[in-house]
């Protein structure tokens, strides 16, 4: 991976594209929003393929993320809260969420990466197989 700095923002050249990095939302990605985001994407992965093994068909997976920030201690994550909601056609299936749950958040290497530094939860529902606004039928 390379980094450039200029013109107040950070620009990463990868391997899929170019990355814009920046405290100033109108100029890149904000480094909280890219943090929150790798988690997200590691452990929504995780997730995805823990399914796919135990047979668990779903057509979407939502996450939603919730953050407590210390700002005494120059505005620490402390926490993170994953709310994850798995569409289904089997619903009744939240006897394993919680043991879904806690694969997840043994399997992920960007959360095992964090998680004596943050606290992290990570709470999976499982909800019928609707379409939700804005999807393409």
């Amino acid at each position: 991976m390379e980094f450039t700095y200029y013109n107040e923002k950070l620009i990463g050249q990868l391997e899929y594209g170019f990355l814009p990095i920046s405290p100033n939302t109108e100029m890149g990605y904000r480094p909280m929003e890219l943090f929150v985001s790798s988690l997200t994407g590691c452990s929504t992965s995780v997730l995805a393929n823990i399914l796919t093994k135990k047979r668990i068909d779903y057509k979407r997976i939502d996450v939603q993320v919730s953050s407590t920030r210390n700002p005494e201690e120059v505005n620490r994550i402390e926490q993170l809260i994953f709310n994850v909601s798995v569409q289904t056609d089997i619903v009744n299936k939240s006897d394993q969420a919680e043991k879904l749950a806690g694969l997840v958040l043994k399997n992920c290497g960007m959360i095992q990466s964090v998680i004596g530094s943050i606290d992290i939860g990570y709470q999976i529902e499982f909800t019928p197989d609707q379409p939700k606004k804005g999807d393409v039928a």
